[in-house]
């Protein structure tokens, strides 16, 4: 978690107390009447203290009366309590607002010269660091060598890859030009469950039998999504699938069942999982690319 995450945390709970003090900030019912407990052989007895300052007892039968003042002495605990913490928050919000530039670790490596920043080992704490191990990581692993240019990758991006169509292209290079960290074509990982029988369907929504998945990420059968992206802030990955033949039927029942799988196994639209798509009428903008990357990504 950076420091704009802490910031935003801060202030929000500073809302919520604010709103606590003053949705208790209302006079007791009764004429400023306080409950008081007495102990008596281990059973409670109420009494109250009004503006005469006599204790009065009150009633156990006296039910609505005692809820009510419980309910106002719980209040101005409460209160009381969350004035306090405001007012600690709030200072801590005015220290951390002074000079944002000054303790802001993450924006240490954006400062570097490129030479620097390059050969520096950053650290795994900073969005930057954490950015870069998982872009270098292998635990992923990729169905096609990238770097390597087949009869389906065709499109070099501008970081060096080969992908399978212009619209991939253009996601890609969004992605590199914005620094999102993103690796293309990766298996599912192992934990997604994708060994249980799924159904298959065919054209008409019938099922017309079942697959079965393997653990590895080389068998014929496993997924392999499009992109799989980071979050550097919030440090939450996401894969994007683009679906560029939408107007395709054949296409589509074969899509069909790839999300069936990927649904399956507790992935989430919108949650865990980017979808775009096009079809020869209505081609894939570039401005939805951007405010998807505004949204999940930045």
């Amino acid at each position: 978690m950076n420091k704009d995450e802490i910031l935003r945390i801060l202030r929000e709970t500073s809302e919520e107390l604010e709103q606590i003090a003053r949705s208790n900030a209302r006079p007791p019912v009764a004429d400023g009447e306080r409950l008081y407990v007495k102990f008596i052989k281990g059973r409670p007895a109420y009494y109250c203290r009004g503006k005469d300052g006599r204790l009065v007892y009150v009633r156990t039968s006296d039910r609505k009366r005692i809820e009510r003042l419980s309910t106002e002495y719980y209040e101005g605990k409460l209160r009381a309590a969350a004035v306090k913490e405001k007012r600690q928050i709030d200072r801590c919000l005015e220290v951390l607002g002074k000079n944002p530039e000054a303790s802001d670790v993450d924006k240490v490596a954006g400062k570097l010269a490129q030479a620097i920043r390059n050969n520096a080992r950053l650290s795994e704490l900073t969005g930057e660091g954490y950015a870069r191990k998982w872009q270098d990581c292998n635990v992923v692993v990729k169905k096609y060598s990238i770097r390597k240019e087949d009869d389906y990758h065709k499109h070099k991006t501008l970081r060096g890859d080969y992908v399978g169509s212009k619209s991939e292209l253009i996601i890609a290079d969004r992605l590199y030009v914005r620094g999102i960290p993103y690796h293309y074509e990766v298996a599912l990982p192992p934990e997604a469950g994708l060994e249980k029988a799924r159904p298959v369907f065919n054209e008409f929504g019938m099922v017309e039998g079942y697959e079965v998945t393997g653990f590895s990420p080389f068998d014929s059968d496993t997924l392999h999504p499009d992109f799989y992206v980071l979050n550097k802030r919030t440090r939450k990955a996401y894969f994007w699938e683009h679906l560029g033949r939408m107007d395709d039927p054949e296409y589509c029942r074969k899509n069909f069942n790839r999300f069936m799988r990927i649904l399956d196994s507790g992935y989430i639209i919108g949650q865990d999982l980017i979808v775009t798509h096009e079809d020869s009428q209505n081609p894939l903008r570039t401005e939805s690319i951007d405010a998807i990357i505004e949204r999940y990504l930045t």
